[in-house]
């Protein structure tokens, strides 16, 4: 995942026309990709991950009183 937003900075920076040096609020679209898009997605993508993961596969199980 890393990899493809890290890729899609790249791609930002060669497109023609000089669309990541676009400005946004005074900033140009390559530095809102960079700083700000692409590390929110990478920590809500990880945060999703590590909920799927940490989420108790059989509820019942966990909550039932040891034996």
């Amino acid at each position: 995942m890393i990899l493809v937003l890290l890729a899609g900075g790249a791609v930002l920076a060669v497109l023609p026309s000089g669309v990541g040096a676009v400005r946004v609020a005074g900033l140009s679209l390559l530095w809102w990709y960079a700083a700000v898009v692409a590390p929110v997605i990478a920590v809500l993508v990880t945060v999703a991950v590590l909920i799927c993961y940490a989420s108790p596969r059989d509820p019942v199980a966990s909550v039932a009183p040891p034996v």
